[in-house]
């Protein structure tokens, strides 16, 4: 006989995939990817974008992005008034975009999203929220990059203070930033990080969380550090932990060194539940400023060049990414 807990569906939730102009090219292999190894059941895919992304999946629907609010110039002059130089309005735009991704969506909408960043794609099956209604969050990236240990310091880091400027009480929970390319979002408890900041701000969530971010830093603040740790610590019972396995590729937007279908297509020795390739405005500038980065490590790097990280049960490996690609 079935037991009880085996017959309960799990629950439905629905997709959001912002596509910023560089990640065009990658986003069909992501939806691709979402739709076949999801096990939640999916109700809609929503596609932010510029243009009509094209697919013959009936779930899968484009949200115009210049109907989003905040658009990219007001949250670029919010950035200017705090104080930012980077050309950077539209890494937080996508940033926002997530943060309120209920009141975009719309009531209707099932109380998980899972946001996806265009350029991952899933490689194994994967269950994003569980039958007794808990959102399975990913641990991610070390909130310090030592290679070859699972060591994890919590050292200065512009996403723990920005984010603790944000949200009186807030404290990271461990030394995992919740950075991977994805986000399991529960509404109750978005819901309550986003009351919270306004009633310590007295201005709109999008206003407070640009005008704490570490203006002197091109990453100044991340929407998945601040979720993750905040879920954990506020709404430990709506949220289970694990870490995902994945190789990755990062170099500067507007190099043709490798696209996802390369990762995707890369020998691989080692299983993984997901691959990306990432293009970074401002790359050289964003590296030389990331504080998770060692200074051991950045040491190693060659200024500009693309690299390749593969984590694997929470321990981080760097090294440069060559032609022909191979992961570990």
């Amino acid at each position: 006989m079935t037991p009880p807990a085996a017959r309960v569906p799990l629950p439905e939730l629905d997709v959001l995939i912002p596509v910023a102009p560089k990640d065009a090219e990658s986003v069909r292999l992501c939806i691709d990817s979402v739709l076949r190894h999801c096990r939640n059941p999916i109700r809609a895919v929503h596609v932010v974008a510029r243009s009509p992304v094209a697919s013959t999946d009936g779930r899968v629907r484009w949200v115009d992005e210049s109907a989003v609010s905040p658009g990219i110039g007001e949250i670029e002059a919010a950035l200017r008034e705090a104080g930012s130089v980077h050309a950077n309005a539209s890494w937080y735009f996508q940033q926002l975009l997530k943060l309120r991704c209920f009141d975009l969506l719309g009531a209707d909408t099932p109380d998980h999203v899972l946001v996806v960043d265009a350029d991952v794609a899933f490689v194994a099956d994967l269950c994003f929220v569980d039958r007794d209604g808990r959102a399975r969050l990913p641990m991610g990236y070390p909130l310090h990059w030592t290679t070859g240990t699972r060591r994890t310091p919590i050292l200065r880091h512009s996403a723990l203070t920005s984010a603790a400027r944000l949200v009186p009480g807030w404290r990271p929970a461990d030394g995992f930033s919740g950075m991977q390319h994805h986000m399991v979002f529960d509404r109750h408890v978005l819901t309550e990080l986003i009351r919270r900041v306004e009633k310590a701000h007295g201005t709109p969530f999008w206003r407070a969380f640009l005008a704490t971010a570490e203006a002197g830093k091109w990453t100044g603040a991340s929407e998945y550090v601040l979720y993750r740790h905040f879920a954990c610590l506020w709404s430990p019972h709506r949220v289970a932990m694990r870490h995902l396995s994945a190789a990755e590729v990062i170099q500067a937007a507007g190099s043709e060194t490798f696209a996802l279908g390369d990762v995707l297509g890369a020998p691989r020795a080692l299983d993984v539940h997901l691959v990306g390739c990432h293009r970074f405005v401002d790359y050289a500038e964003r590296i030389a400023t990331m504080d998770y980065i060692s200074e051991d490590l950045r040491r190693r790097l060659r200024p500009g060049a693309p690299l390749k990280l593969w984590l694997m049960g929470g321990e981080l490996s760097v090294a440069h990414a060559l032609h022909p690609l191979s992961m570990p």
